[in-house]
């Protein structure tokens, strides 16, 4: 049976102290990130930059869409309040217990002693975040997870689902590292696809996140044809096209290839939802099997 420490960082005090008193962008280095400095190491992004100005953690915090004191505190007065209304920072070990448990029942040992959770407030002004209903994650290192959120109606009630999806990230990591550099858009297919279902199993289909999209019948076909051909392609950046669609691609500054927003996602969901069913396998079992088995035995580019 796995065991390990849950530590979820108080992003809470320093909000609300953000919102009494003037605080600066080194609170945010040593109180919030400080806890993911092993994390921050291994994205190359140490807590302050040797060069003024030059890559950090804020910088790497506000590309992924989170707010820090560089920015005004105005846009976070009036969110804080409904941060804890969602209730996730009471609910958070639960979340962490329950994913645990389907990993147990199949005897899988977690090989991480501790796991850390950072709950944050986004940046409205992101245009990435607001897209995706104004939440996101990060749980590509295992033993960290970011939850980044600006909350409203919509994603307060998919917080427990949106962590689910990070944790089984995070196991998949620890049985298949995250290749950065040489992803494939098969691989990453599987990743997005197994945390995806996850999520669902533990917390229903109607919390889904929503980056999997309804296509119609025509347009699912188009969009599995278009993954079949491009399959192989390998490496972050070329991937993110695959599976973020042509918008984000632009925005990004990648090469549009014909696709609609999270088209790599929704396409991951129907491969790990057909795969479970030609196989009968278990979510938790999945998220332990090679992507080439999966995508092979899910028969969706057959």
């Amino acid at each position: 049976m796995s065991e390990f420490k849950v530590t979820i960082v108080d992003s809470l005090s320093f909000y609300d102290r953000c919102l009494q008193e003037t605080v600066d962008e080194q609170a945010f280095r040593y109180e919030i990130m400080k806890p993911f400095e092993e994390m921050w190491h291994y994205l190359n992004a140490p807590l302050v930059s040797k060069k003024p100005g030059g890559y950090d953690v804020l910088m790497a915090s506000e590309m992924l869409g989170i707010w820090t004191p560089r920015k005004s505190v105005d846009l976070i007065k009036s969110r804080l309040e409904q941060l804890k209304e969602s209730n996730i920072f009471n609910e958070c070990t639960q979340v962490i217990a329950e994913s645990t448990r389907l990993f147990n029942e199949i005897g899988y040992q977690i090989p991480f002693e501790e796991l850390i959770v950072n709950i944050l407030l986004g940046d409205p002004e992101n245009g990435i975040l607001m897209a995706s209903e104004g939440y996101s994650g990060f749980g590509g290192i295992p033993g960290y997870i970011f939850l980044i959120v600006v909350p409203n109606d919509f994603n307060q009630v998919r917080l427990k689902s949106a962590l689910a999806h990070e944790f089984n990230h995070n196991i998949r990591f620890t049985y298949e590292p995250f290749n950065h550099g040489d992803v494939s858009v098969e691989d990453y297919l599987v990743i997005e696809g197994l945390a995806e279902v996850f999520a669902e199993k533990l917390y229903g289909v109607e919390y889904r996140g929503p980056w999997v999209k309804e296509y119609d019948k025509e347009e699912l076909e188009y969009t599995i044809e278009v993954m079949k051909d491009g399959r192989d392609v390998r490496g972050f950046d070329q991937v993110c096209a695959y599976m973020y669609g042509d918008e984000v691609a632009r925005e990004q500054g990648y090469q549009p290839i014909g696709l609609s927003r999270n088209a790599g996602y929704t396409i991951g969901y129907h491969l790990i939802k057909d795969y479970l069913k030609k196989t009968g396998k278990t979510i938790a079992e999945a998220t332990l099997t090679p992507s080439s088995t999966i995508v092979e035995e899910s028969r969706i580019f057959d």
